[in-house]
């Protein structure tokens, strides 16, 4: 399946899906809240010379996102016009809003968390390896 690449604007009913679509995915609390850019206060991110701790950081970096905020919602906002079909948004949102919906988005979220507690030991390994290979090829 591919997008339905929609190049003209939306209806005001497809536009209203699209703003349930966001805050069923739980995108537009991402964008509300910009959880995508603070990896960035992250240690070892872009901010460590700045000399103040994380959660400095992640505040700096929460100021300095408001001020694109907008960016990331009509991003999101034409892109999910782009993507889907009005008949394909009603399908989504409705069962994002069903009760199994959100279980899926629960659950998702709870087995995304789980595996990356469970595998987090094995990216040292993963980084080693990685490291041992390139170490080989530059000999």
């Amino acid at each position: 399946m591919s997008s339905a690449m929609i190049e003209e604007p939306p209806s005001p009913s497809k536009q209203a899906l699209i703003c349930r679509f966001l805050e069923a995915s739980g995108i537009q609390h991402a964008i509300d809240s910009g959880t995508f850019v603070q990896r960035l206060a992250l240690p070892g991110g872009p901010l460590v010379g700045s000399g103040l701790n994380f959660g400095a950081n992640l505040e700096a970096v929460a100021r300095a996102y408001a001020k694109h905020r907008a960016v990331w919602q009509d991003e999101y906002e034409r892109h999910a016009n782009w993507e889907f079909t009005e008949e394909e948004l009603r399908g989504i949102v409705g069962f994002l809003e069903s009760d199994i919906g959100k279980h899926f988005l629960e659950g998702r979220w709870r087995m995304d968390a789980y595996v990356a507690t469970n595998t987090e030991h094995l990216l040292e390994d993963i980084v080693a390896d990685a490291q041992a290979s390139l170490d080989e090829r530059a000999v």
